[in-house]
């Protein structure tokens, strides 16, 4: 008896934990992002480039490391002439300022790949998310679908047995329903699917749990509120001052500008100053060494070579960094024109299927009830019901458009959100 009581309690609290860890496992698409700004693997990968290009700048501050020099006379020549022991310093001119420009652009560069795909993995993610609210989507029509089949299977069972169609429309239903839980099962695989993509996409370090969207669907609308796009000129705005590409592709004229004046400066002669202790074997008259220091001045000279190929080609690297940066503007416009008349239409569809999807619902309503009074057949109201089913299906498809080109809007203006600028 104790034990039929244990199981019972078993049983009764296991779907009650099962719902709390449904719950817990729901995340918002701000909450979602925020836990991969922090979390994601690949993205703390790359994190640790922006570390490396910061100790690339003291490394190019260097100074270089004097040199022990020495210089001992043996034999009777060590009499007439002194032995010498020191230090020389190497000293660079006009390099080292230069060299260390050029690493803070670089590093520059590095902050401004980390924050591209800080805003890459945002727009996977948000597309993610969406994917998973459309397969979702998808699922509720099939179980709406299910539930107004089984109604009908009921409704042709209430016909008279001895009517003329009441054995073809009973087994026309029920395969109808049959055909309708395959189709379930297939949705709640494409469900499983995209969740998990988007855990996939998350890429958590350290995390054991199993995340899936707050929303249920997309038919509430609430996902697509925060689609906010400006007026074309501001969103082309927007996109020269925000694409991290664009802003790496200046970043890198003024590297490129930077490296050409570290080889100019190749030109200016280093120098090495240093000095020691001198001593000569000869003796004075007195008997003592003969002792004494020296200073020493060396030049490296750039005459026979002055770095002239190098120089043309540091040039050419300017001009090249130029062209790209023109060259990603042009295309950055060119493509947002694009996407932003795919946008309109796209957003101008949805509108109109709103509109389709409220006319269907009324259409599948006057149909069930003329065929619950025997004024229509039951293949008059399959017919409808499936021509509804493939409007919702039209819509998701239409809203699913709506969303991608809003993503692509957002990726061309270089930005996650525009209500949030």
């Amino acid at each position: 008896m104790k034990k039929t009581l244990i199981t019972l309690l078993i049983i009764l609290i296991s779907p009650c934990c099962s719902c709390a860890q449904d719950v817990s496992n729901k995340v918002s698409l701000s909450a979602a992002i925020e836990m991969a700004l922090t979390g994601n693997i690949e993205l703390q990968e790359k994190r640790k480039n922006l570390g490396i290009a910061k100790q690339d700048i003291k490394t190019a501050n260097r100074l270089k490391n004097p040199q022990f020099i020495s210089n001992i006379l043996t034999g009777q020549i060590s009499n007439a002439n002194s032995s010498q022991v020191g230090v020389m310093l190497p000293i660079e001119i006009a390099k080292r300022g230069a060299r260390k420009d050029a690493a803070k652009i670089n590093a520059d560069m590095v902050q401004h790949e980390v924050k591209q795909y800080e805003f890459d993995l945002k727009l996977r993610i948000r597309t993610a998310y969406f994917d998973l609210l459309k397969a979702k989507s998808e699922l509720k029509i099939m179980e709406e679908r299910k539930l107004l089949l089984e109604d009908l299977l009921k409704l042709a069972k209430t016909k008279p047995k001895n009517s003329d169609n009441y054995e073809i429309d009973v087994l026309q239903a029920d395969m109808r329903l049959k055909k309708q839980l395959i189709a379930i099962n297939r949705a709640k695989a494409g469900v499983q699917t995209a969740k998990y993509n988007f855990n996939r996409i998350l890429n958590l370090e350290n995390n054991t749990d199993f995340y899936d969207s707050r929303e249920d669907s997309l038919f509430d609308k609430s996902f697509l509120y925060e689609i906010e796009v400006p007026a074309y000129d501001e969103a082309e705005k927007l996109a020269i001052e925000n694409r991290q590409d664009l802003l790496a592709a200046r970043k890198n004229i003024d590297k490129k500008k930077k490296e050409l004046q570290v080889v100019k400066n190749q030109r200016i002669p280093d120098l090495a100053l240093g000095g020691g202790y001198a001593f000569s074997m000869g003796k004075k008259s007195d008997g003592e060494h003969l002792t004494g220091a020296f200073v020493a001045v060396n030049a490296d000279l750039p005459l026979l070579y002055r770095y002239t190929p190098e120089i043309k080609s540091a040039i050419t690297a300017v001009e090249k960094a130029e062209l790209d940066y023109q060259a990603k503007v042009k295309v950055t416009k060119n493509t947002l024109k694009t996407d932003y008349e795919k946008f309109l239409i796209a957003k101008e569809n949805v509108g109109h299927y709103d509109a389709i999807i409220a006319e269907s619902n009324e259409i599948l309503k006057l149909s069930r009830q003329r065929y619950k009074t025997g004024k229509s057949t039951l293949m008059n109201l399959i017919i409808n019901e499936h021509t509804h089913q493939e409007y919702l299906n039209e819509y998701v498809t239409a809203v699913s458009t709506y969303y991608n080109t809003y993503i692509a809007l957002l990726k061309d203006m270089g930005v996650d959100s525009v209500s949030s600028l």
